[in-house]
């Protein structure tokens, strides 16, 4: 059995005088709706996202879906007995926000990462991470996430998890982008160079009223999260707007223009979904607009693609962000120029908080023997590692092997975009982020960490 490892709990980072930071559950008042401090720190987070002001009824459907993934709320607020003696310190009290706003939101929770091993990973989720642009430069970015993290570590999280709005930010704390996804348009005309592919079809795609589709949403995403790796469990958000009880830009209403179908396997089964609008027929060519196609197989995804191009009048489809990296559809076409790639972007950061753990979860391509020394400027998963991996499973020990013939350097970073998958031991080497004796197989290293196809995280949060 490998033996216990603990990582370190990283230190805190102390916030600037006059500031204090509170962690907390979302609270309910009077029926259910949240209460002011809730309220408060639910506005913030929009607010900080350039969102219109929310409306008391959509505070009230937030908090709920929020209650239901157990969200862990994080804000900084100013001290207003220090604020008073500040020179601008009037000014607040006059025009400013209530003290129940905070000038920094950070919201946290747990689902399951699946890592390629036979089970997915617990995780911890961060999103709604804001900073009060007036307030900038008092740490507070830093002492939230420090601090979220100390807790993750404690709470023996094996990694944390995020989607970036701007990709600078999160590399410093160890971060690393570990999934992309692909912008798609298709050409779904008939003629000439439009859409025609080479497979016949198999089963029967259904259009469908979306408000009677909650149970196949959850059924056919918990097929895809436990077939694919780097598919993150979902919030609870996405059953809201999957139905069309929410429209996206305005969650007290039901979203009319969706549509929605599914794919009925030979079987009787249902493989995969897809929610969908069009585009309005002011558009040129005329556009179907993806908002969230699940699968469970290639197949199922291929004929509800199918389907769409195959509807009347449609002339193009567009996925703007959900599209795997490695999609068969191009090589199942007999024009491959009818799709192109409109956008590749990164989209799951992972952070890596036990390696043991971690590693031991990940699939792996070959075996293998190897040290790793992981630098963390954080203090978490600093440490040498040895890696022994035998028929697809690994044992990591928290010391360097005497017998290892292979031992490599880098930070808990680049260790993240690893983890997955995307991006290989090689690229890695060339960039500069991994580093080894001049003696070092990098084939045999590469063989063993390598993976064949590209992880695909389909989840937002």
């Amino acid at each position: 059995m490998t033996p216990v490892y603990a990582p370190q709990t990283p230190s805190v980072s102390p916030l600037a005088e006059g500031l204090s930071s509170r962690t907390f559950e979302p609270g309910s008042g009077e029926a259910g709706k949240p209460d002011a401090s809730t309220a408060a720190f639910i506005r913030s987070v929009e607010y900080g996202f350039y969102e219109p002001w929310y409306s008391d009824e959509q505070l009230e459907r937030l908090h709920s879906v929020g209650d239901a993934d157990a969200q862990v709320l994080t804000g900084v607020y100013v001290d207003r007995g220090f604020a008073a003696l500040e020179p601008w310190g009037g000014a607040l009290e006059t025009v400013g926000f209530d003290p129940d706003h905070p000038v920094g939101t950070f919201v946290d929770y747990d689902k399951t990462i699946n890592a390629g091993g036979p089970e997915p990973l617990p995780a911890r989720l961060i999103t709604g991470v804001t900073v009060n642009p007036s307030f900038r430069r008092r740490g507070i970015l830093k002492h939230m996430m420090t601090s979220r993290l100390a807790s993750a570590v404690q709470d023996g999280l094996a990694l944390a998890a995020l989607t970036v709005s701007e990709g600078g930010i999160y590399g410093r704390f160890g971060f690393g982008a570990a999934t992309r996804l692909r912008g798609l348009q298709i050409n779904a005309s008939a003629a000439g160079d439009g859409f025609a592919l080479t497979t016949p079809q198999v089963g029967k795609v259904l259009t469908v009223d979306p408000s009677k589709t909650k149970d196949v949403l959850k059924e056919v995403f918990a097929q895809f999260h436990s077939n694919t790796r780097g598919s993150v469990d979902r919030q609870s958000t996405y059953w809201e707007t999957g139905t069309a009880r929410w429209d996206p830009e305005n969650i007290t209403s039901w979203d009319r223009k969706a549509r929605a179908a599914v794919h009925v396997r030979e079987d009787g089964s249902i493989g995969g979904y897809v929610v969908f609008t069009f585009a309005g027929w002011d558009t040129e060519p005329s556009t179907m607009r993806i908002r969230d196609l699940i699968a469970v197989d290639a197949t199922s995804r291929i004929e509800l693609l199918r389907h769409l191009a195959g509807m009347d009048l449609v002339e193009r489809i567009v996925t703007p962000n959900g599209s795997p990296v490695s999609d068969p559809l191009q090589h199942a076409l007999v024009n491959p120029r009818a799709v192109k790639t409109t956008s590749l972007g990164d989209v799951l950061w992972i952070r890596v908080l036990n390696p043991v753990a971690a590693l031991e979860a990940r699939a792996w391509n070959a075996d293998g023997e190897f040290s790793l020394t992981i630098n963390d400027s954080l203090g978490i998963a600093d440490g040498v590692f040895t890696v022994s991996v035998s028929g697809g499973v690994a044992q990591v020990t928290s010391t360097e092997s005497a017998t290892a013939p292979q031992h490599f350097w880098l930070d808990v970073a680049a260790l993240g975009s690893l983890y997955l998958g995307d991006v290989s031991v090689l690229t890695m080497r060339d960039a500069g982020r991994i580093t080894a004796e001049d003696e070092a197989d990098w084939a045999a290293f590469s063989a063993t960490v390598d993976l064949a196809t590209a992880p695909h995280c389909a989840t937002h949060f």
